[in-house]
């Protein structure tokens, strides 16, 4: 064989074995993209649609990763990632607010060493929390930018889906969780202090009433903790109001959760308090969950459930009790569950006969 012919039989071996890789290449991007195509179709709804925030949590914390190995075989993950990592980010922050309730009991009993302890452990789970919903936020930050060529927190093209538009609420709501929960680490993961303002900002282009009034909610609650950010904007308190009424009308209550999260952050105890118990009211029968949303009230419900465990274990040393969020424990009348339960034990003891 001349050389001539070993040069071309070369080349065709590459060209083929070219033509074979590529083509295995597009197979697995093709099936990639079906399965995430058909996840946002067919599996997402549904995930939205339940209402244990717990089960979704421990749900986004074991499939993220393997959503997140489709963008290597060429598809793009982004919007179930980011529904994936923010509630994700919910168990992390569940295991904080434990190791922070561990922390009150401890400094209100004394002990220093416990109390130290859980500290550094709240701090931990705080700072998983923050990576988390920062990778979200990215995520969908960068995915939303590419898309339509505008930067985030500055225009508003039209977003022509309900699940764009969803992704787009959750992925700036991460953002602005992502900041809380690195504050409370103590600024492990550096999230930027500026996706505040561009969380303010980006929520306009939403529509305030079809998404239960929270665009409007969330905006007023960064009017209540960043300075000059309400600045010739309505009054946050009555923002929230009109925002809580839209939110139980339309069965979703995380505008609620955002009230108390302002109240919480004003330390007012009249605020904190009139939170819980609105909250507590929207809870009858005659105010269903929206059927669609479940998930993001259930998520709601745990955001007031936790800041309500706070404020009674620091007033109280114990959690919520399960009437917590209607009395509190210095307007009940009768005596606590664990005197009753004392009394109780009492009561049952056997008289002793002096003989």
């Amino acid at each position: 064989m001349s050389k001539v012919q070993k040069i071309c039989q070369g080349v065709a071996i590459i060209t083929v074995a070219s033509t074979l890789f590529s083509g295995c290449s597009q197979v697995v991007k093709s099936g990639a993209n079906i399965a995430i195509g058909f996840s946002e179709k067919h599996i997402v709804p549904p995930i939205l649609a339940m209402d244990d925030a717990e089960m979704a949590c421990s749900s986004g914390t074991a499939l993220t990763p393997a959503i997140m190995a489709t963008k290597d075989m060429g598809a793009d993950p982004t919007r179930i990632a980011v529904l994936l990592y923010a509630s994700s980010g919910i168990c992390a922050e569940n295991q904080a607010l434990e190791s922070e309730l561990r922390y009150l009991r401890a400094a209100k009993a004394g002990q220093v060493t416990e109390a130290q302890d859980a500290r550094i452990e709240q701090k931990r789970w705080a700072a998983i929390a923050a990576q988390r919903q920062y990778a979200g936020y990215q995520l969908f930050e960068k995915r939303w930018e590419k898309k339509y060529k505008y930067k985030l927190g500055e225009e508003c093209p039209k977003m022509k889906n309900d699940l764009d538009q969803t992704v787009y609420l959750m992925g700036l709501l991460s953002g602005l969780q992502a900041m809380t929960n690195d504050i409370n680490s103590g600024g492990a993961v550096n999230v930027p202090k500026d996706i505040a303002a561009v969380v303010e900002r980006g929520m306009t282009c939403l529509d305030n009433a079809k998404f239960w009034g929270a665009p409007n909610a969330t905006r007023a609650v960064i009017w209540t903790l960043l300075p000059g950010a309400g600045d010739g904007k309505p009054d946050p308190y009555q923002t929230l109001n009109q925002s809580i009424q839209l939110g139980e009308q339309k069965g979703v209550r995380l505008s609620h959760a955002l009230y108390a999260v302002a109240a919480q952050a004003s330390g007012d105890d009249a605020k904190i308090r009139d939170a819980l118990k609105t909250f507590a009211a929207s809870r009858s029968e005659e105010k269903p969950v929206n059927p669609q949303f479940k998930l993001i009230d259930s998520m709601a419900k745990n955001m007031v459930q936790g800041i309500s465990d706070r404020y009674w274990t620091e007033h109280t040393g114990v959690r919520t009790s399960d009437s917590g969020m209607e009395r509190f424990w210095d307007e009940e009348e009768n005596t606590s569950e664990l005197d009753e339960l004392f009394s109780e034990g009492e009561e049952a003891q056997p008289e002793v006969q002096n003989n």
